[in-house]
């Protein structure tokens, strides 16, 4: 049912070392592009990331956070700069999500809605297979260096999203407010 696979979907930060399987993860897509979109536009644009390219990004990642948190050339910049590669490398399969860019303001929001919608559909279809999936939006989506290691235009894609995918090393508890505190009916 539905409404239980929404309840029990949970984000994952933690995953266990094993390779998705490329066919659990299309169909993740499939679901993908199937989400509801303005117009028809599919404004999303996957991009599935290999072990060469993930060993780049993860430097990219690691350095953007200690750069964040410590001055570069200390010791508390190395460590912080390899807990976050180890962190980056813990994740067995990523996808960036990019959008396509509108000079439209009205589209352009409709078009990131439509991704988000995506993204949804993306882990719902995953949790569904077991794998859980981690959506983030942490400044690695939007240095250059990713545009460029990518081959993007950043004047015609925007990176909206990072999907880490795995097996579940745990799942985490969650609560959601009750509907009654959420909603209000108008007569």
């Amino acid at each position: 049912m539905f409404l239980e696979l929404a309840q029990q979907r949970r984000t994952i930060y933690q995953f266990i070392d094993r390779k998705v399987d490329s066919e659990l993860l299309n169909q993740c897509l499939e679901a993908a592009i199937w989400a509801p979109n303005h117009g028809l536009t599919q404004p999303w644009r996957f991009y599935i990331i290999g072990h060469q390219t993930q060993q780049k990004l993860m430097h990219l990642y690691a350095k953007l956070r200690a750069d964040k948190r410590a001055l570069p050339g200390t010791e508390e910049h190395k460590s912080i700069f390899l807990k976050a590669c180890d962190r980056f490398k813990a994740n067995p399969q990523i996808i960036m999500l990019g959008q396509v860019r509108s000079i439209d303001s009205v589209k352009s929001k409709e078009d990131y809605a439509a991704c988000a919608c995506a993204i949804q559909n993306f882990q719902l279809a995953a949790w569904e297979q077991g794998l859980g999936v981690q959506w983030s939006t942490g400044p690695v989506i939007n240095a250059c260096e990713t545009y460029e290691l990518l081959g993007l235009n950043s004047a015609e894609i925007e990176l909206v999203g990072i999907l880490y995918i795995g097996y579940p090393q745990c799942i985490p508890e969650s609560q959601r407010q009750p509907l009654s505190q959420v909603t209000k009916s108008y007569p």
